[in-house]
């Protein structure tokens, strides 16, 4: 008999969704939005979800992935599993009109299941930047029919910005502290440290402190040896890596990290790595939180 469409999903509504997904990273492929397409959204990025949560939107949605965790409403839907690692019969059994991605999802083959089965794919280039992030936020606003609304937090986000942007060009570079982010990677089961070039780093500098690690792109995996070299005046413990050991105190008797100024002088702290892992309305106040850390 072959496969039916998921439940609420016209055939022709299929291929104009598909146009879509064919021009991955362009998000202003459509012109306003298309209600039948987001009536059942199933979305796998935590940027995003956030995004859509902050607009208003969030009734759309009846899934998320594991690492969506804000806001904690959020936790109420059915996870359909890690965004890097999916199932494609988790995903079908929600029957969505739409699965959304900001692109960072897998494995392919997972795609090319819901493909098959006609669901539409849309992705979503994430906001790296701040300004792509607020691009980002009004480009939801729109497919949404939250437009509106989208103005209402970049307006309050925008003014934000401009707040720490000027607090941070008092920040004098011999006082910036030497700053380690360590991430738990989920996947191989270790610490990870955030290079320069991503939103953690541009909100250490905001806050007025400096990257511990000098190289840029991505991640560095985090050996004892590493943290120990890397020296760091203090540390930021994004929450996974931070609550697997229990406390501060568990946290710098770590081995390398109790090697460290920030274990010495106690200045190791605790944040949700959605906070430092994209820009997003909550960042003026995630810089401010930081700026208390690096300078009390």
């Amino acid at each position: 008999m072959g496969f039916q469409l998921p439940f609420g999903i016209r055939a022709g509504t299929v291929g104009i969704a598909l146009s879509v997904t064919a021009a991955c990273g362009h998000t202003g492929a459509e012109t306003g939005s298309d209600t039948a397409l987001t009536r059942r959204v199933v979305c796998v990025s935590k940027q995003i979800n956030e995004f859509i949560y902050a607009i208003g939107a969030q009734s759309h949605l009846v899934a998320r992935d594991l690492t969506s965790i804000y806001p904690p409403a959020i936790t109420a839907l059915p996870s359909v599993g890690y965004h890097r690692a999916l199932s494609a019969e988790g995903i079908i059994s929600m029957r969505p009109t739409l699965f959304l991605t900001d692109g960072n999802v897998g494995p392919d083959a997972v795609l090319a299941q819901l493909r098959k089965v006609g669901i539409p794919i849309l992705v979503l280039a994430p906001g790296s930047t701040a300004d792509s992030a607020e691009l980002l936020m009004r480009e939801l606003g729109r497919r949404f029919d939250r437009g509106h609304t989208a103005d209402s937090v970049l307006d309050a986000w925008k003014a934000g910005m401009d707040s720490i942007t000027r607090d941070s060009a008092t920040s004098k570079a011999g006082q910036r502290p030497r700053v380690l982010v360590m991430h738990f990677g989920q996947i191989y089961n270790d610490y990870l440290g955030l290079k320069n070039g991503g939103p953690a780093a541009q909100m250490i500098r905001w806050a007025g402190g400096e990257n511990a690690i000098d190289s840029t792109g991505g991640m560095e995996r985090l050996t004892p040896e590493v943290i120990a070299r890397l020296a760091p005046d203090v540390i930021i413990a994004t929450d996974v890596g931070f609550d697997r050991v229990g406390s501060e105190a568990k946290f710098a008797a770590l081995p390398g990290v109790a090697l460290t100024p920030a274990a010495k002088s106690g200045r190791i702290y605790r944040v949700d790595e959605t906070e430092v892992m994209y820009f997003g309305p909550r960042t003026p106040g995630t810089v401010r939180k930081l700026r208390g850390y690096f300078h009390p």
